[in-house]
């Protein structure tokens, strides 16, 4: 094509800041370079790669080839979309990610008009994959097996890498980057080793960010005894205000509020990598720490209908939904197990009740008869120990009138005895007096025998 004519490019057309970008499509003109849209790139013929670019494929959606010039509108799409990446939102799959795909696919010299640039370095370390990632903005990264077992085979950062890696970090102010690293380390099976030093990295960033400066927010990402709950660390990452200090700008409303956003979920995401939190609890704890709280700063019916009508991240809003879903279910399950158990508990009750009137009548019975009893028996026991009075008396004084008796009747009986016996101490012993005495005392003892015997 002729200067005169200079080749007709499309550029990003946006309907409203969260809708997904469409390329403008040029005028036809007389040209035999193809007019298809930007977002069909993706799907044209391509080339084999050179063969000295083969070790650039074990990364997936990793652009290791400089642009050429006629792919520079992709520079004005990462441009125009860099104030949206820097919210935290992912746009992996709108049309902005689809021209990724299909320019990082290309191999330098493809592409319409693009004349010998040169490759990038191929990604051999974990710095470079790390400093890579900063560069997507918080889309998200991902790794081939192949790249995945490159980078484990030397895992050490040095000092000076560290150090280049968190200015990187202190130039993401929005934290849109740490939390895709971390899901990346999550991601890692088999390398161990790699898992660690992307998790130890996100670490280390985490603590340096004023966000996550404060002691008990400290305690929280090293999981301490005496770290606050995790709904509270949450709070207080949600409520994070920046100081004042000399020389820096403090952000504007809209900044910090998707500061905050990113803040909450990397730390939840912190807390679900570190501590195993599963999605349902984790739902929860977003819910009291974000949702609830942005909900309630809602106007009226038709603020709530309009957010609802503006949700971008379905699979997300799914997957809390339906975890709070099946939390409803369970509890409506258990409330209508509890309903029947309290039914048959009021059933049991009432049997019960009725068991225990029945009950307390017949000990109401029972202590009536047992009542009368106690005073019937009084009234005899009283009875009988009159009567036992009366003949304890009589038997008192028969026994007085018995042993005087007794006493009189021994008397004479010794008396006549010693009569005889006198006698019989005499020179001359009258043994016929002696004989008479001793019989008439014999039938007077026999007589009181009798006598006794009788009673």
């Amino acid at each position: 094509m002729s200067k005169k004519y200079p080749e007709k490019r499309p550029v990003p057309i946006f309907d409203s800041k969260n809708s997904p970008a469409r390329m403008s499509k040029p005028m036809p003109m007389n040209t035999p370079h193809s007019t298809e849209p930007l977002l069909e790139r993706p799907q044209l013929q391509q080339k084999d790669p050179p063969a000295e670019m083969s070790q650039s494929d074990g990364m997936l959606n990793t652009a290791t080839l400089e642009p050429s010039p006629a792919q520079s509108e992709q520079a004005v799409v990462d441009s125009v979309l860099s104030e949206r990446d820097a919210s935290g939102i992912s746009t992996s799959g709108d049309a902005t990610d689809a021209v990724h795909k299909g320019n990082a696919l290309m191999p330098a010299g493809e592409g319409k008009g693009s004349t010998g640039s040169k490759p990038k370095a191929d990604i051999e370390t974990l710095e470079q994959f790390v400093a890579y990632a900063f560069t997507r903005k918080g889309q998200r990264v991902t790794l081939k097996p192949k790249l995945e077992r490159r980078i484990a085979e030397n895992t050490r950062l040095d000092d000076a890498a560290l150090q280049r890696l968190y200015e990187l970090a202190d130039a993401d102010t929005s934290l849109a980057v740490l939390r895709q690293i971390l899901l990346l380390s999550r991601e890692i099976q088999g390398l161990p080793a790699l898992r660690a030093a992307l998790k130890g990295f996100v670490f280390d960033a985490m603590r340096r960010h004023p966000v996550f400066v404060e002691p008990a927010t400290q305690a929280s990402l090293r999981n301490l005894p005496d770290a606050p709950s995790a709904e509270d660390a949450l709070k207080r990452v949600a409520e994070y205000e920046p100081a004042s200090a000399e020389g820096k700008d403090i952000p504007k409303p809209a900044e910090l509020q998707a500061l905050r956003l990113n803040a909450v979920q990397l730390m939840a995401t912190w807390l679900a990598c570190d501590r195993g939190v599963n999605p349902e609890e984790l739902s929860n704890l977003l819910f009291k720490a974000v949702w609830a709280p942005s909900a309630r700063d809602l106007a009226d019916d038709n603020a709530r209908l309009r957010v609802l009508t503006e949700i971008a991240q379905s699979a997300g809003v799914g997957v809390a939904c339906d975890k709070f879903r099946q939390r409803a279910v369970e509890a409506t399950a258990g409330q209508d197990q509890a309903y029947r158990e309290v039914s048959r508990l009021r059933a049991a009750e009432e049997s019960l009740s009725s068991q225990v009137e029945l009950a307390q009548a017949q000990c109401d019975a029972l202590s009536a008869e047992l009542q009368i009893l106690k005073v019937s028996k009084a009234i005899e026991m009283a009875e009988a120990r009159k009567l036992n009075e009366v003949e304890r008396t009589h038997l008192r004084h028969a026994m007085e009138q018995l042993r005087g008796h007794l006493v009189l009747r021994l008397g004479e009986s010794i008396e006549m005895l010693e009569v005889g016996l006198t006698a019989l101490r005499n020179k001359t012993p009258r043994t016929e007096v002696m004989a008479e005495r001793a019989e008439h005392v014999i039938d007077a003892l026999r007589a009181e025998e009798s006598k006794l015997r009788e009673r």
